[in-house]
């Protein structure tokens, strides 16, 4: 069956020699790494500097907005966070690999050296402030796999990633080093990290696993309040505005537009499918009067074409798939999809087109579409 869903991939990571070499411009004059600052000339703040043997990467970290995933980057970089990877003390980004280059896109680190473990043995919650955004390069943040999840894997954006912003945590951005950032190639390795603190602000940011604990469960409550807030807004739109759905034993729920005739389809009936998503906030996110079946989803389909759907075989999401087996030749419907049956836990990204922005559904979103099954 086939599926549709992206996110920050992890695929297992392969070591890759990595090593300097002098480029000669002449019998003895050679090129060399513009000096990278001295701590004693950074402007008041915390920063992380990543040495490479492909030179230093210096992030400087936003403790002030985002305090919690800044607390876990720094306390896992000193060793000052318990975790099941490595012992307490032990710095846990030091001999860590990029793992993962997409270009354009990011480069990716923090599996920890470890024959115990591939994560810290623990999750955090999202934490993200709306001034922290992807939209430049050398903006940082935290892989995850769905909403709060994060754990000690970090990205450092390549280009504008825009459409990642409300779905993963933006802790920091680079100060220098951005050279440094392209020429990475998987393998290469993060030889030390070191926290710089510059001011009476950063020196007092010293996360140990206690404060670092209960900034976390701070952080989690908020969150999950604010997710649960916007639900019940939601279910109340629902609820208003079909308030004669009919709910089904699948958990989705429907209002029949128009009848079909004949029997439902059956697996491998091959229908022709006209259908309009949008979310409950009101974001419309397919059509396919507009764009076939569409490319969005399937690379090199051609824009307004219906949807050649085979049932059994062809998959948009559960949801949306069990309705359609349910309809007879003819049928229209109102179908209401839960987040739970249509891209949770990780939403969607839709596929990325040149100088078109990427579209989102974002984790926990419910899904409406209007379905018509074609008669003939």
């Amino acid at each position: 069956m086939r599926r549709f869903m992206s996110v920050l991939s992890i695929p297992r990571h392969t070591l890759v020699g990595a090593g300097l070499a002098l480029i000669f411009l002449g019998p003895v004059q050679a090129q060399v790494a513009a000096p990278r600052p001295d701590p004693q000339e950074y402007p008041p703040g915390l920063y992380a500097e990543l040495n490479t043997p492909k030179g230093m990467i210096v992030i400087s970290l936003a403790f002030g907005r985002a305090p919690m995933t800044v607390a876990n980057f720094v306390g896992l970089a000193e060793g000052t966070i318990r975790n099941q990877a490595l012992p307490e003390g032990t710095p846990f980004y030091d001999g860590t690999l990029f793992h993962r280059v997409a270009p354009g896109h990011v480069i990716q680190a923090g599996v920890p050296n470890s024959d115990i473990a591939s994560t810290p043995g623990y999750s955090i919650p999202n934490e993200i402030h709306p001034s922290l955004r992807h939209n430049k390069a050398g903006m940082v943040g935290f892989v995850n796999g769905g909403p709060h999840t994060g754990k000690s894997q970090f990205y450092i954006t390549l280009g504008d990633r825009s459409y990642l912003d409300g779905d993963y945590t933006v802790f920091g951005e680079l100060y220098d080093g951005m050279d440094v950032v392209r020429e990475i190639v998987p393998g290469d390795p993060i030889e030390t990290v070191r926290i710089v603190r510059v001011g009476a602000a950063a020196g007092a940011f010293r996360p140990t696993t206690e404060s670092f604990l209960e900034m976390r469960d701070l952080v989690r409550a908020r969150v999950l309040a604010e997710e649960e807030a916007q639900r019940a807004e939601d279910l109340a739109f629902l609820e208003s505005s079909w308030p004669h759905a009919t709910p089904t034993d699948g958990g989705w729920s429907h209002v029949v537009l128009r009848q079909g005739r004949g029997r439902p389809l059956a697996e491998g009936d091959t229908a022709m499918v006209r259908y309009t998503g949008r979310t409950a906030r009101g974001f419309s996110f397919a059509s396919t009067e507009a764009e076939g079946a569409p490319d969005y989803f399937w690379p090199g389909t051609i824009g307004g074409q219906v949807f050649s759907y085979v049932v059994g075989e062809s998959s948009l999401n559960p949801g949306f798939d069990q309705a359609v087996a349910e309809m007879a030749r003819g049928e229209k419907r109102l179908v209401i999809v839960p987040a739970e049956l249509g891209y949770d836990p990780v939403g969607f990204y839709g596929i990325e087109r040149r100088r078109i922005p990427r579209f989102v559904i974002r984790p926990r979103s419910i899904l409406i579409y209007e379905v018509e099954v074609l008669a003939g």
